[in-house]
């Protein structure tokens, strides 16, 4: 039985039989990986606590006749912080769920798995922002994913003439990508120049209101065209923040 020892970051786990789960992970040498991980909903299970879903692991698998099996894991990275905030937590899940949508199996995604480990290490260091200035930066990680995916067109280059987007005059359509405004299709989403200048630097303007409407709005769109869906966790996410912005009852 051939046996491998590879790092992995649990995106999310499903009952299968009475005991068993079916662990979705990303890892860096095969992209997404299935694998089962026998007994492991039992009381008594030594690995149950260590194969939870937002979790970097080492793990050692085996060759199954189906799938591989999971015959050791150690943590390497809870993400205790973000555990920590129910709003990181939701946010942190929608990115995971991102992950799993545009990853496929047998595809090397070293590059890709440093990136989502930065990036859920730089919301551990946002936890104390503003719901609003969180989820901008989450819909700017989101943008960054479905670039270098493929899912999503660049946007410094127009993709009808080929010449550089100005911030002030670039619209964006499913079947054109970012284009000019003046060679967009009808019904072309237009972007203010304080978004496309916080999707580039990072930076945002004096509306923080209106550019995270917009950011949100775009990354919506994107997501719902190349999967023909919204993300399952976008409503929970919706939920959440609305929860955490109501009053405290004295």
């Amino acid at each position: 039985m051939a046996v491998i020892q590879t790092k992995a970051l649990i995106l999310r786990h499903t009952t299968d039989r009475e005991h068993d789960r079916m662990l979705t992970m990303l890892i860096p040498s095969k992209g997404q990986l299935r694998v089962r991980a026998r007994g492991t909903k039992k009381s008594v299970s030594k690995l149950g606590g260590s194969l939870e879903p937002l979790m970097e692991v080492d793990l050692t698998l085996a060759d199954g006749r189906v799938t591989d099996l999971v015959t050791g894991s150690v943590i390497l990275d809870r993400f205790a912080t973000l555990r920590k905030d129910i709003i990181t937590m939701t946010m942190a899940q929608w990115l995971l769920e991102l992950v799993e949508s545009i990853t496929k199996p047998d595809q090397p995604a070293e590059e890709l798995y440093i990136n989502v480990i930065e990036m859920l290490h730089a919301m551990q260091q946002e936890i104390l922002w503003p719901v609003g200035r969180q989820w901008l930066a989450l819909c700017r990680r989101a943008l960054d994913l479905l670039i270098h995916e493929g899912f999503a067109p660049t946007m410094g280059v127009c993709s009808v003439c080929h010449r550089p987007l100005n911030g002030n005059d670039v619209s964006y359509h499913p079947q054109q990508g970012f284009v000019h405004t003046k060679e967009a299709h009808d019904g072309a989403y237009a972007l203010s120049t304080a978004t496309m200048h916080f999707f580039r630097t990072g930076e945002i303007g004096t509306d923080e209101r209106a550019t995270f409407r917009q950011a949100h709005d775009l990354i919506e769109r994107l997501i719902h065209h190349t999967l023909d869906r919204p993300l399952k966790s976008e409503n929970v996410l919706r939920s959440v923040a609305r929860i955490m912005r109501l009053p405290k009852k004295a």
